[in-house]
């Protein structure tokens, strides 16, 4: 069920005023109702699926925290239930890619009739879901969690609907305080208001209409010239923030319509001056996920800088990975850690002054060049058996200064890069609600009617959000 469409915009508009209707513990229920028909809107037998999952993972916590000082009992708890998280996971997410490796590597064709016998369905979130519930796991078995809670506010802490499908990834402690006395206010209101729109702007206005513009060129790259090819490069990795970012911004506005507060998940990314900054300003939740989970796991920063630099490496890679089952994801995520390794094995002496002021645009467009070329292999990605040839093709079509044609409106997909740098500038400045209160009353009617005009013009409400499939 899409934000944009429709059935969600009846489905929040019940929900919304029904659980301003109520008190105490049936706030609850219709969080949790809702979520369940927002959910089982794409299918009811993966709802079940679900359900029963977290209705699983609620017993593992259980006897986590009943486990207490019993270092043995707590470790037993803790890696079966990772396991078991990991395993759902992978049967779902990995089956096809993991069967299709083993026959590249063996060539058994009983591996690849077994392979194409068996039709899986990817649940929506799946990814999402199970790191926030392997997080929550984890923070108990780090005594960071010791409080035990209903399985009424475990299901809703997981199945909150506004951030269910693509993050952010909450943390227990963000989160669960919140139901007791969830806050509603006009400042709250007018906040949550302004991010559902520009939300909508970002995902039906820009992100919707790049794709309109770049999806033809990925089937046919040889045709294309080096500068279309940079310009859909470009072009892919500004869609790809709107519409994520654009996700994240509705979610966050829902919620604090519903009286809470979603963690940030994007911080003007695209204005960094140097990879380390970008990925503490890109998808937060998820890096800080990845660190806490995986980076610490694997030791950090205890063994020496070569250590924490290859684990930082293994991180991004495995980063890559959890973003679909595909070579090209896992070229994506270690070429970034690459990126990240070369960057802290060599750091660079701060620049102060003038030259700081000079030398900052450079680093913001090397930055955000180097990440368009990894836009290539995650693009590519979507692609399936053809990701890693199309992959290659648009990387020599760009380097080899291949000649072709101009792609089709490349005005228009300039002006919506150079939109979607606007955004970024204005996440890294704080946001524009932080103005008084009377500019916020003026501004959002007006931004509201602009809105609807241009939603008329531009949007037809289809598109899926890019990471749906994650």
């Amino acid at each position: 069920m899409l934000f944009n469409s429709i059935p969600f915009l009846i489905l929040f508009i019940f929900t919304y005023s029904i659980y301003w209707l109520v008190n105490g513990v049936w706030k609850r229920y219709v969080l949790l109702i809702s979520s369940i028909l927002f959910y089982s809107y794409s299918s009811i037998a993966l709802t079940a699926h679900f359900l029963l999952v977290v209705l699983i993972n609620f017993y593992f916590a259980k006897k986590l925290l009943e486990s207490g000082d019993n270092d043995k009992s707590s470790k037993f708890w803790i890696r079966i239930s990772v396991i078991l998280n990991l395993l759902n996971l992978s049967i779902f997410k990995y089956f096809y890619f993991i069967t299709g490796s083993i026959y590249t590597i063996t060539g058994l064709s009983s591996i690849k009739e077994f392979s194409l016998s068996i039709q899986i369905a990817l649940p929506l979130a799946i990814s999402f879901y199970t790191f926030q519930i392997i997080a929550y796991l984890v923070d108990i078995y780090r005594k960071k969690i010791t409080k035990k809670v209903s399985v009424l506010d475990f299901l809703i802490f997981i199945l909150f609907f506004p951030q269910l499908i693509a993050g952010p990834i909450m943390r227990s402690e963000e989160f669960l305080p919140s139901l007791d006395s969830p806050m509603i206010d006009w400042a709250r209101m007018e906040k949550g208001i302004y991010l559902i729109l520009t939300g909508l702007l970002k995902k039906v206005v820009i992100a919707d209409s790049i794709g309109g513009i770049i999806n033809i060129v990925y089937p046919n790259v040889k045709e294309y010239s080096m500068l279309s090819l940079a310009l859909t490069s470009f072009g892919f990795i500004s869609q790809v923030y709107c519409d994520f970012s654009g996700y994240t911004d509705m979610a966050r506005g829902l919620a604090n319509l519903l009286g809470f507060e979603l963690p940030t998940n994007f911080r003007g990314p695209y204005i960094s001056k140097s990879f380390t900054e970008f990925w503490t300003r890109w998808h937060v939740t998820l890096s800080t996920w990845l660190r806490d989970y995986i980076y610490i796991s694997l030791g950090g920063n205890r063994a020496g800088e070569l250590r924490a630099n290859t684990n930082m490496l293994i991180t991004m890679t495995l980063g890559g990975l959890w973003h679909g089952a595909n070579i090209t994801y896992l070229i994506w995520g270690f070429y970034l850690g690459l990126i990240l390794f070369i960057e802290r094995a060599f750091p660079k002496k701060e620049i102060v002054g003038v030259l700081q002021k000079i030398l900052y645009p450079f680093q913001v467009f090397i930055v955000f060049s180097l990440f368009a070329i990894s836009g290539i292999f995650f693009r590519s990605g979507m692609l399936g058996d053809k990701s890693l040839e199309t992959s290659f093709q648009f990387l020599k079509g760009i380097f080899s200064l291949q000649s072709g044609k101009l792609i089709y409106r490349h005005e228009e997909l300039i002006s919506y890069i150079f939109l979607t740098l606007i955004f970024n500038y204005i996440e890294f400045r704080g946001g524009i609600f932080q103005e008084k209160r009377i500019l916020r009353f003026v501004f959002l009617p007006f931004y509201a009617m602009i809105l609807l005009l241009l939603l008329g013009l531009f949007g037809d409400g289809g598109a899926d959000f890019i990471y749906f499939q994650f």
